[in-house]
């Protein structure tokens, strides 16, 4: 019996040290970095809201996010996927707005990164592209313009194609997500 404990409990500790590998984004002094290779599972529920960036001079632009307000959904984010439909991305929501900078490790799609104040006004958009085969001391940095609430990630060209940029408004449907 005693065995068998120490053999679930040395299971568990090794389930967490692989859990806190995983790639998300950089908070503050955290980076939206890791190496783990394995993808996101998909039994996880996963929570969607839609929301439109008023632009100024064109039309609204409406969009379907899945949520990341948990530390391991930011950490994962859009890692090892390989499409996203158009106007359909993620949007990481952070309790307190803060300075943001993200990475693509494991992301294969090249991204918009859209970084919104908490007062929903997009703050800077950097359009990042995948780097397959770079060292993390090698990957390319990309940071908000200041304190962020939200970022908004969708296929790389949205910004350039709508009309997003600073001063534009995103506006959530209903209750904007908050961290769980």
């Amino acid at each position: 019996m005693k065995s068998y404990a120490a053999l679930l409990v040395g299971a568990m500790v090794l389930l967490a040290g692989c859990a806190g590998g995983m790639s998300g984004a950089i908070t503050g002094n955290a980076d939206r970095e890791g190496s783990s290779t394995t993808p996101p599972t998909t039994t996880d529920v996963e929570r969607v809201v839609n929301a439109t960036f008023v632009v100024e001079d064109g039309e609204n632009v409406n969009v379907s996010l899945r949520v990341a307000n948990e530390p391991e959904e930011r950490q994962s984010g859009l890692m090892h996927r390989e499409s996203l439909a158009n106007n359909s991305g993620m949007v990481f929501v952070y309790e307190d707005a803060q300075q943001v900078s993200f990475w693509m490790k494991n992301t294969l799609i090249p991204l918009d990164m859209i970084f919104v104040a908490p007062n929903g006004t997009v703050l800077n958009v950097q359009h990042a592209s995948p780097q397959p085969n770079a060292s993390t001391d090698e990957l390319e940095r990309y940071p908000s313009d200041g304190q962020t609430k939200y970022v908004v990630e969708l296929p790389r060209g949205f910004a350039n194609r709508t009309g997003v940029g600073p001063g534009t408004k995103l506006v959530f449907n209903g209750t904007p997500p908050t961290v769980e």
